[in-house]
């Protein structure tokens, strides 16, 4: 499942008052989120992804995402199901003079959907293990 938000931070919004924006997500695992920094933002406003156990990304707690007119790119394995999948984006500007809005996408793998690479990795296992007998038998 693929989420899209539009984020907009104001220049009212500053590290002692951040935006927290609240993303409801479906049950299943967070993949992949991209946040696209448009050109303009100076890497001026910067972007943290929270849950209501801490922070997930960065996983270093003083780390922020902060670009210009380039995409931050997640990869992720958080399962939403043994967690609350309640998220928040914290984002706050540096001295910007005009508010910046940034493009949010998740994607969330369902219990329904497979997973490629548990399946990649039996097919590499099988293929071992073929060619393990193989060699036995020749």
């Amino acid at each position: 499942m693929n989420y899209s938000y539009e984020v907009v931070v104001s220049t009212s919004h500053t590290v002692f008052a951040p935006l927290e924006f609240s993303i409801k997500l479906a049950a299943g695992i967070l993949r992949d989120v991209k946040i696209f920094f448009p050109y303009g933002c100076s890497n001026l406003v910067r972007c943290q992804l929270w849950s209501d156990l801490g922070q997930i990304a960065p996983q270093n707690l003083d780390g922020f995402y902060a670009l210009d007119g380039n995409v931050a790119s997640i990869s992720l394995y958080y399962d939403l199901d043994k967690t609350s999948n309640q998220l928040w984006l914290v984002c706050w500007g540096v001295g910007c003079r005009y508010n910046h809005t940034l493009q949010v996408h998740l994607d969330v793998q369902g219990r329904d959907e497979p997973d490629n690479y548990y399946l990649l990795n039996r097919l590499l296992d099988t293929e071992n293990t073929l060619l393990d007998l193989m060699r036995q038998v020749f």
